[in-house]
């Protein structure tokens, strides 16, 4: 629900509690987890009355509500995706608040959170606070007369929370049924996807290029043939590291089940990761010293991985190596062959390094939003490179560049990764005369895949 700016304003005159309306201190948000866990009380008990506002920056004294001490420099911090990353991880089920900042009579700003209503069933907590204190798993408050947070202590309020559910899923309801009488298209309101991720692969497109650029034209570092990336957005709440442990983290990341793994952090000179605008970033294909063989297309990755929780990679194809015919794989041109299980390797290592990183550099539920584009498929044929699976000739792309996302919970790759990589690949093995790609081969290669030794 939309609120007018004079709405907000009159929150801020003469400033009362009431069971709509809950002042804060000037909680930290970022650093203080038991700071977390009373906020997000807060807002799970406004959720079940029904919605309502809470104001952070005030404080009770013996003459009425004034602005609390210690005010920060910056109210930067109070911004809606810290907020909703709370919420996410204290809220089921879980939804979107939206974040005001508002001048009172004086002209001084304060954050003012507004938390929706018209919830169809009660709103429990996903989680505890620190030490089991302040919130408790699985508890469900409610706002009560004081005005205070609390559980459910009585019959009455079991029965108005309930009510209050039954009421706003009749209304929902009705309003369908109102909307098919009167000949309108029912249209669900969906927030805007967020263009963070969007955002993330345009700058590190434009930046493996700006780095490419000096190089011969078809080296193999440039990937002249094609590439794939894959990209992803852990969302959750992140804990606070500091840039100079970040690459303590990134190493604890790694997956190793492959030779070459995903995001590996190299500590050699030349192509040892380095800071950039606040992220971490690896070229390997800056490595003049290295053996020709690892200048080819699937050994200069470019990767990078910010602190927010934003990974990118790009690599080139392994079937377009040098070294393919060298090892006597198949003697045939690169930009010719794409390799049957070599995409399951990849994005199965891809996914288990991401809830590797979601779980080091973030605490409680997370969830991750995946994404992976494969670049110059076309006039490729599907082939088994190393002769373990059994191909009909003839299986061409004609289509030369696919993208595929999927969003998942991070707590459940490791467990469901088959589940997971199939129906995310399936449209990229389409692309060659409609191949199904076999659930049992995914089983099997990525089995073979983590009893790798490595």
């Amino acid at each position: 629900m939309t609120v007018s700016r004079e709405r907000l304003a009159d929150l801020l005159i003469d400033t009362r509690e009431a069971l709509e309306c809950e002042v804060k201190n000037w909680l930290d948000l970022q650093g203080s987890n038991e700071d977390k866990a009373t906020f997000a009380k807060a807002v799970l008990a406004l959720a079940n009355h029904g919605g309502g506002f809470i104001i952070l920056g005030l404080a009770e004294t013996d003459v009425g509500i004034l602005e609390a001490g210690e005010r920060p420099a910056t109210l930067d911090s109070y911004n809606q995706d810290l907020v909703n990353g709370i919420v996410q991880n204290y809220c089921d089920p879980p939804f979107h608040c939206a974040v005001h900042i508002v001048a009172n009579p004086l002209g001084a700003v304060f954050p003012v959170v507004q938390v929706p209503g018209g919830h169809r069933v009660p709103v429990r907590a996903r989680r505890a606070g620190p030490n089991g204190n302040t919130v408790h798993l699985n508890a469900i408050y409610v706002r009560k007369p004081g005005p205070r947070s609390e559980t459910p202590q009585s019959a009455q309020d079991w029965d108005d929370l309930l009510a209050r559910c039954l009421r706003n899923r009749r209304d929902e309801m009705f309003d369908q049924i109102r909307d098919l009488i009167s000949g309108a298209v029912p249209q669900v309101e969906r927030p805007p996807e967020p263009a963070r991720l969007d955002e993330w692969i345009r700058s590190n497109r434009e930046r493996w290029t700006l780095l490419t650029e000096a190089l011969p034209e078809g080296d193999g570092p440039r990937m002249p043939h094609g590439r794939f990336f894959i990209a992803y957005e852990v969302i959750g709440e992140r804990r606070q590291i500091p840039l100079a442990q970040f690459p303590d983290v990134l190493r604890a990341s790694v997956v190793r089940h492959t030779g070459w793994p995903p995001f590996w952090y190299p500590t050699r000179a030349g192509i040892v990761p380095y800071p950039i605008d606040g992220a971490v970033e690896c070229w390997m294909g800056n490595d003049r010293e290295a053996e020709l063989a690892f200048r080819d297309p699937s050994h200069s990755d470019f990767w990078r991985i910010h602190p927010d929780g934003l990974a990118f990679l790009l690599r080139g194809y392994q079937e377009d190596d040098s070294d393919a015919q060298r090892l006597g794989r198949i003697p045939v041109p690169p930009a010719t062959i794409f390799d049957i299980t070599l995409p399951v390797w990849r994005i199965g290592e891809a996914l288990l390094q991401a809830r590797c990183l979601a779980a080091n550099l973030f605490e409680g539920p997370t969830t991750i939003k995946f994404v992976a584009t494969y670049e110059g498929l076309a006039g490729r044929s599907l082939v088994s490179m190393d002769g373990s699976r059994h191909m009909w000739d003839g299986r061409v792309s004609r289509q030369d560049t696919i993208t595929l996302s999927t969003h998942i919970d991070a707590q459940t790759i490791d467990a469901n990764l088959p589940e997971i990589v199939h129906p995310l690949l399936s449209p990229l093995y389409a692309l060659f005369d409609f191949f199904e790609l076999p659930m049992q081969l995914v089983v099997d290669e990525l089995a073979r895949m983590r009893g790798g030794n490595f």
